[in-house]
């Protein structure tokens, strides 16, 4: 799992991650790894702006190469979900509700949150009760995350499936570059999803049945608004005090 948009001027947050068994992500690792040389570490900030290890390359060179390395992804048996919320949308929709912007949290949390949500809705539904890791790009929002990651495994895990959760880098576990092109493209995607998608979100999605794409903004955050007032009615009927720790 990564995350895009926590920069201040950002105006989507999204949470992206691709799920599949180990043998599949050992497949995919070696052929990934032959398929971005002369890159050692992917990150794709670095190849859009020419920065990193992507510095001195042109925009040809670059497209070549992307072209390339992005259907590596649907070559192998990997699920894609990517999460966002519109900042904009969201920040219009919550002036005049503060207290459920309090219960919101961070945006990064709640796309975090919903993610491993619909993630555990599949297991449970799907699943044969395997043990469930997840692994995420180390950022800022260790605990929010943690925390998150807790309340999911206790209240939305009928199944007592067991799941664990630990913090990596790119480097040295590459299935996270495999996130960080989702987390990438599925932002991007989801500032506009009736729109002309990129030519890298095709890559990486050609049949529309490989990754789950969700968002809340402007056409939907009535429904936003409307879930979160209902779980704040819930809980104060049960005896909540209102505040968030």
């Amino acid at each position: 799992m990564d995350e895009t948009g926590i920069h201040d001027d950002a105006t989507m947050v999204a949470v992206a991650g691709y799920i599949s068994r180990p043998k599949h992500w050992r497949a995919w690792t070696k052929d990934w790894n032959r398929a971005k040389r002369p890159i050692k570490v992917f990150h794709s900030a670095d190849c859009a702006n020419f920065r990193g290890e992507f510095e001195g390359w042109d925009k040809d060179r670059r497209d070549r190469y992307v072209a390339q390395l992005l259907p590596v992804m649907p070559a192998h048996e990997l699920a894609g979900i990517v999460i966002g919320v519109r900042l904009d949308d969201l920040a219009v929709a919550m002036k005049d509700h503060p207290e459920l912007l309090e219960m919101f949290g961070t945006p990064y949390t709640a796309c975090f949150q919903w993610a491993i949500s619909i993630i555990m809705d599949i297991a449970t539904e799907h699943g044969k009760d395997e043990r469930m890791a997840f692994v995420h790009e180390v950022n800022d929002f260790k605990g929010e995350a943690f925390k998150a990651f807790e309340y999911v495994k206790q209240y939305l895990n009928p199944r007592g499936i067991p799941m664990t959760m630990a913090f990596g880098s790119k480097a040295g576990y590459p299935p996270l570059q495999a996130a960080d092109v989702l987390a990438y493209e599925g932002g991007k995607f989801l500032k506009n999803p009736t729109g002309t998608p990129r030519r890298a979100w095709t890559a990486l999605d050609p049949d529309k049945t490989r990754i789950i794409a969700r968002r809340y903004g402007k056409d939907n955050m009535p429904e936003l608004i409307r879930r979160l007032k209902t779980f704040r009615e819930k809980f104060l009927a049960q005896g909540w005090d209102g505040k968030v720790e």
